[in-house]
């Protein structure tokens, strides 16, 4: 049998492909933290203080990482597809479904109920 070459390449585009996943997971959990706190009745009732903006540097974070991740997932589609080869094929769903998820996050911050 003949020995497989490691495909140190197909390696760091599988290893791009996860990081940005991670990326756009923490970056969710930075967009829960920075939007802002919904006033329920119940709170109303109370009279308890609710923050009504969002918070300035946390949403700058979850900006440019929406961005990154959307030019990270472009990047390494592009990689994925001048490599050409049938066994990383399955990178590009995955990468498109980040690219879809950060276009539709960025979508979603710019048109945030004030």
């Amino acid at each position: 049998m003949a020995k497989r070459s490691k495909d140190r390449l197909g390696a760091l585009l599988a290893a791009l492909t996860a990081g940005g996943w991670t990326l756009y997971i923490l970056l969710l959990v930075l967009f829960h933290y920075a939007r802002p706190e919904q006033q329920y009745g119940y709170m109303r009732y109370l009279e308890v203080e609710v923050r009504t903006g969002w918070l300035t540097l946390p949403a700058l974070w979850f900006h440019l990482g929406i961005w990154g991740a959307l030019g990270l997932a472009i990047t390494t589609f592009t990689l994925v597809h001048l490599k050409g080869r049938r066994q990383s094929q399955y990178l590009k769903a995955y990468l498109a479904m980040l690219a879809a998820a950060a276009i539709l996050t960025l979508l979603l911050f710019y048109f945030y109920p004030n």
